[in-house]
């Protein structure tokens, strides 16, 4: 359901009415011998009936969860309230370092029905930004570089990890920023191009843009469609933001800017969320 309201009006004749019309005329002919003319009649009306449209809310929140630094939890600002709900939010982490990483926290809640959510990177509001370094040396040509070095990871998890945690709680990796798709039950240390040993290869900003700018549909542990909301299992998802210790000096300030954009559909009646996304 995407905000659309459906009805419809019909008229049904139930054994009930149809009997009781025959039962008139029965009547009006056994006193028609008598000289008068008595028709019965009776009226019952049900007042008030209405139609009602269910209705489904998508609501996101936001949260950085995890970091490597007090400096970097410091530099990182989501406005506003940490909440989408009808509004954008707006995250911003500046300074970051060689070494450095955070954890966000997503978690899509559709309230009133369960219903599928969609994610997508909103192609025309992704930019990589060439910024101003003091190393004569370092490339200076647009686009930034960040966007190649900064690593985008995701995970999911039925449980809620926000009281605490660190890279290595990270488990479930969401093979949309796996290039590998390799079954990786938890974090590992990736090397400067994001491989890890046992092989997985954990997406750039740049890279994984390119996966959701069509929209990726949330799917659970086995690859089906994951129903979130009302009577079905919670979501999290985390996004792990990293920036490799031995990336250079050609990212230095740059910047990398995206937007999100969630959406969500019903699930009763919809084989085909999205149209198959």
């Amino acid at each position: 359901m995407t905000e659309d309201n459906d009805s419809t009006d019909g008229v049904r004749f139930t054994r009930r009415s149809l009997l009781a019309g025959l039962g008139t005329i029965g009547v009006a002919g056994a006193g028609a011998g008598l000289g008068t003319t008595a028709l019965f009649s009776d009226g019952e009306s049900f007042a008030d009936n209405q139609l009602s449209a269910g209705a489904l809310n998508l609501r996101v929140t936001v949260d950085n969860i995890a970091h490597s630094t007090t400096t970097v939890r410091d530099n990182t600002e989501i406005s506003p309230k940490d909440t989408a709900d009808g509004e954008a939010v707006t995250i911003t982490v500046s300074d970051l370092k060689p070494g450095d990483w955070l954890v966000l926290e997503w978690n899509p809640e559709v309230i009133a029905n369960p219903g599928y959510v969609r994610v997508t990177s909103v192609d025309e509001d992704f930019a990589n930004t060439e910024g101003r370094t003091p190393d004569s040396e370092t490339d200076t040509d647009a686009p930034g570089d960040l966007g190649d070095a900064l690593l985008s990871t995701v995970w999911a998890s039925y449980d809620d990890l926000s009281g605490g945690i660190s890279r290595g709680d990270l488990e479930w990796l969401d093979p949309t920023t796996d290039k590998a798709e390799t079954d990786l039950p938890a974090w590992e240390r990736p090397d400067l191009d994001g491989v890890t040993d046992s092989g997985a290869h954990y997406t750039t900003m740049n890279e994984a843009h390119e996966v959701y700018r069509s929209g990726v549909l949330l799917r659970d542990e086995s690859g089906e469609p994951l129903a979130v909301g009302t009577n079905s299992d919670a979501a999290w998802f985390y996004q792990l933001l990293e920036l490799p210790i031995r990336v250079g000096n050609d990212v230095q300030g740059d910047e990398v800017s995206f937007t999100l954009r969630f959406d969500a559909e019903q699930t009763r009646n919809n084989a085909t969320p999205f149209d198959g996304a």
